[in-house]
């Protein structure tokens, strides 16, 4: 599936929630229809034989006013018959069975919810203004309206706590969306996070701390049939103040489960197979994987043979070709 990502910076936002600066995250500051309208004709132009669709994201969709809405969707019209469908991203406060119409009236297929939290004390201290009850309503109604749906989450806004963390993992997996994207809370330069943080009102996950908390998540999801697409903000933001922030902070978690897999499977006097996909992730950034891995174990090496026969990893008695 191919995406093309279409930012509406900020538009249909009822407020500037505290942690946000989009400006910041889509590098864009407003919207060219005149230059979507190229980026659309190229990516259908390249893209012939993938499934592909368009997405707005950024903003409040379904919050825009109705004849703002019909401009966005009048753009795409020409395009859907190359494309598989629209995807927009909104609050989950924005959602009722006439917005739902007129949504599946205009293609869309995909809908994200910022939910972040299904914790009342989270939703309340980082000021979203709507409670739990809001989300798990507005995502009953986006499938039973034959929607898939997305949820975004955001471990580490204010408020967090392990407790908050498991009730939202939990009603997640009970509400089966198709994906989760998972962005571990960072502070952003010019946001009301930031004055938070710098008053010592507020303190974010640490590096280590978000990796271990989307490495649960993810197991989780992944044994709920529920696929988490992306992990973490993107790699050319350059105004984090604090925070777990790491350009690659979802292959690390992806090398961190491995890992975790790996220590359960693990029997000693064993080769470790693994086919050479996975290496980098076993390795990790700055070998910090294959060192967690190795203290976690208490063994000074570890045999390993890569095999490109094995779909993932095995232990087997027989002689490794290296060690890591």
């Amino acid at each position: 599936m191919k995406i093309l990502p279409l930012f509406i910076t900020h538009q249909g936002c009822p407020f500037q929630c505290l942690y946000c600066n989009q400006k910041a995250i889509t590098k864009s500051s407003g919207f060219n229809f005149e230059k979507a309208e190229q980026l659309l004709a190229d990516f259908c132009k390249k893209n012939l034989e993938t499934t592909k669709e368009v997405a707005f994201f950024g903003g409040t969709f379904t919050s825009l006013p109705l004849s703002l809405q019909k401009e966005y969707f009048a753009l795409v019209q020409p395009y859907l018959p190359k494309l598989n469908g629209i995807r927009i991203s909104t609050r989950p406060d924005f959602i009722d069975e006439s917005i739902l119409a007129n949504l599946r009236q205009n293609k869309v297929t995909v809908i994200e919810l910022g939910i972040q939290s299904f914790s009342d004390d989270v939703l309340t201290a980082s000021k979203r203004g709507y409670n739990s009850q809001t989300s798990q309503t507005s995502c009953q109604l986006i499938k039973e309206n034959g929607f898939k749906l997305g949820i975004q989450l955001m471990p580490g806004l204010p408020g967090f706590l392990p407790s908050t963390w498991e009730k939202t993992l939990e009603i997640t997996a009970n509400l089966q969306p198709s994906y989760v994207r998972l962005y571990p809370t960072v502070v952003l330069a010019n946001t009301e996070l930031e004055n938070l943080y710098k008053n010592g009102a507020y303190k974010p996950l640490s590096l280590s701390e978000a990796i271990t908390i989307c490495a649960e998540a993810s197991e989780k999801f992944s044994q709920n049939n529920i696929q988490i697409i992306k992990i973490g903000l993107h790699s050319d933001i350059d105004e984090v103040i604090a925070g777990p922030y790491h350009p690659a902070l979802g292959e690390i978690v992806k090398g961190r489960i491995l890992c975790q897999e790996l220590i359960r499977n693990y029997k000693k006097n064993h080769t470790l197979f693994l086919n050479p996909r996975y290496i980098s992730l076993l390795t990790g950034f700055n070998h910090k994987n294959a060192k967690f891995l190795k203290k976690t174990l208490n063994i000074t090496k570890l045999p390993i043979t890569l095999c490109s026969k094995t779909n993932y990893f095995s232990f087997k008695k027989k002689k490794a070709k290296q060690y890591l």
